[in-house]
């Protein structure tokens, strides 16, 4: 294969046409390399770019000034002169500000960004509450502040694609102390968002109802499985961070016990710290959730999703959502390779075709089942408004009214026996 591949050669006057440059280190495996590079692709392609070119130097280290030194990135600029379509080069890795200065200083007529503005990117063009919009500005303004120097070019084109949303021109070209000003100003809007957020927490466990929070890879299918499940209506597309913002839907189960669905943020290799931050409070749904669903796409190969479970495994812990009961559940089933097996104790689905969703189902009253004990209860006409709220905290099996109040039978957590325990008979 040629040093530098042109993969789009129809395309040539496309816009946002890109080549995308990797370093392949004495740590990593072609292998490796290749699957990010695919990753990569994705992502851009996520983002409305075209890949015309991939690049990929082996190097010991990434080099210190240009990433990927002086000749390569001489050959990089001269195929972007023959080719005379290109507008952008992503680079693979996190750029220091002077690798980018400098990498533009060599390659003057395009935009050079890296993996992390491509991702801040994606999020600028995703987000559609309030809140996700602030937060995507709050984690491009954290990670561009220092990357203004130099020419600063890609920050300085008005609507100029991929790279230069989130926040806008006028943001990123302001002086460090206005940048400090906003990010300080931002943090308050998320501060009072944080607190409506606790609120809502709050109501929840003084209703009783336990909440499942469905992680997993992005476009691992979580948008999907919740609106097979609730009828949700959330956009579902094959593309990466289709959806950014949480949304929770109730579920009631076969039993019926009722259980609030989470649907996360994707998460992914070497997702930027930035965004890790700004999205604190969003992903802190993981730690205050009771059970989490992990979802892994099963038509990969069994490479690939040990792989990208470890990854959702590492940022769980991360968020200190860890130790919680998980359900395994391994999605896309219809397209997973003969040879590649699942976990004994897993559940096979097809979120979009509907086949194992009863077993899912099935397991998920298990769990929200789980330390609850059956309890006959008897209720005063005294007492109705605490007979009332019975069903927001336990499943109630049955209930009769007799002459002197009403008897109930009921499955109750822990919580429901110290509050129903004085009608306990």
């Amino acid at each position: 294969m040629p040093e530098i591949k042109n993969i789009t050669e129809e395309l040539k006057n496309g816009s946002n046409r890109a080549v995308l440059v990797s370093v392949c280190t004495k740590d990593d495996t072609e292998e490796s390399c290749e699957r990010s590079l695919d990753e990569l692709e994705r992502l851009l392609d996520t983002a409305g770019g075209i890949t015309a070119a991939r690049v990929t130097q082996n190097r010991d280290l990434p080099d210190r000034a240009t990433y990927v030194g002086s000749g390569k990135l001489e050959e990089i600029s001269d195929f972007i002169k023959n080719d005379g379509g290109i507008s952008l080069v992503v680079f693979d890795n996190e750029l220091t500000p002077s690798q980018i200065a400098n990498i533009e200083d060599k390659l003057p007529d395009v935009r050079v960004i890296d993996r992390t503005m491509l991702i801040l990117d994606i999020f600028a063009l995703h987000a559609v509450t309030g809140e996700g919009k602030l937060q995507v500005e709050i984690a491009c303004l954290q990670y561009t502040a220092p990357r203004l120097t130099g020419r600063g070019k890609e920050m300085s084109r008005l609507g100029g694609g991929i790279g230069t949303r989130g926040p806008g021109e006028s943001k990123l070209e302001s002086d460090r102390r206005h940048l400090k000003r906003r990010i300080a100003s931002l943090r308050e809007e998320i501060a009072d968002i944080e607190r409506t957020r606790e609120v809502q927490r709050a109501a929840r466990t003084r209703s009783g109802l336990k909440t499942a929070a469905i992680i997993g890879y992005t476009n691992a299918g979580k948008s999907t499985l919740l609106n097979r499940l609730t009828d949700a209506g959330i956009l579902a597309e094959d593309k990466l961070f289709a959806t950014l913002d949480p949304t929770t839907r109730r579920l009631t189960l076969p039993s019926g016990a009722e259980l609030l669905l989470v649907d996360t943020v994707g998460f992914i290799d070497r997702l930027p710290t930035h965004l890790v931050k700004a999205f604190k409070s969003t992903l802190e749904e993981l730690k205050y959730a009771d059970i989490l669903i992990h979802l892994t796409d099963a038509g990969e190969d069994i490479g690939e999703r040990t792989r990208k479970h470890a990854v959702v495994d590492s940022l769980v812990s991360e968020l200190g959502a860890d130790g919680k009961p998980v359900l395994e559940v391994y999605n896309k089933c219809d397209l997973a390779l003969r040879d590649a097996p699942f976990p004994a104790a897993s559940v096979e689905i097809s979120a979009k075709k509907g086949s194992g969703i009863g077993e899912l189902l099935q397991k998920l009253d298990e769990l929200v089942s789980a330390g609850k004990k059956r309890m006959e209860l008897f209720f005063p006409y005294s007492e109705m408004s605490s007979f009332d709220s019975l069903s927001k905290y336990a499943v109630v099996i049955n209930y009769e009214f007799v002459d002197d109040g009403v008897k109930a039978t009921a499955d109750c957590d822990e919580r429901a026996r110290g509050i129903y325990g004085r009608f306990s008979v």
